[in-house]
């Protein structure tokens, strides 16, 4: 007797995975600066989200900006790839927050990335021009209103009710009420630095 086999063909949709270039330590380090202060400050926003290198993806195009933040309705990580589909996936940014390490990269911030997160329709968009060994500037734009980023002393992020200010090469967050918003790490550095000083004046007192 003939045996008849049957073949069966899936075909699986496999997520592109984009060519991503390795970052310096440097831009590592004040993209740090700015995302975990901001994720500690949000951490308590319901349906809120602080993304880093994650890729949206609108109309074809796509980029990764360094910091986003999605304020409500942000949908979990697990539910989305390395691609966040605007609006297929949730809202756009709020906020986007590109550092610039180099004259390229600033220029790609200041142009193309510019164009695509007006277009993408973010609300508040912040350059922070890291360079090395020089004091760090800042580029703020409003997107969604048609602006251009330009030049600023500090960039107020009335979406999430953040100001941020460049002191040398550190990059300083504070709410609106002129408190210092810091890292978990930063936080535990200053009250250890607090009760050595404490310590200290106990001794001298003794």
């Amino acid at each position: 007797m003939a045996v008849t086999y049957e073949v069966v063909t899936e075909l699986v949709e496999v997520e592109e995975v984009p060519e991503k270039m390795p970052e310096s330590p440097w831009h590592n380090k004040k993209v740090e600066e700015v995302k975990e202060p901001l994720e500690e400050f949000l951490c308590g926003w319901e349906g809120a989200a602080v993304f880093r290198d994650l890729y949206f993806k609108h109309k074809g195009r796509r980029y990764a900006p360094d910091t986003a933040v999605v304020l409500q309705n942000a949908p979990p990580l697990e539910k989305i790839g390395i691609n966040y589909r605007v609006p297929e996936d949730g809202p756009p940014p709020n906020v986007v927050i590109e550092v610039a390490v180099s004259p390229k990269s600033l220029g790609e911030a200041l142009s193309e990335k510019a164009d695509f997160y007006a277009e993408l329709q973010v609300k508040e968009y912040l350059v922070v021009e890291a360079f090395p060994e020089k004091p760090i500037r800042l580029w703020f734009a409003r997107p969604i209103a048609g602006e251009r980023p330009v030049p600023a002393s500090e960039a107020r992020l009335e979406t999430i009710g953040v100001l941020v200010r460049p002191e040398g090469q550190k990059v300083r967050l504070f709410d609106f009420e002129g408190n210092e918003i810091l890292s978990p790490s930063e936080a535990l550095e200053r009250e250890r630095a607090k009760r050595e000083e404490l310590e200290r004046k106990v001794a001298e007192l003794e």
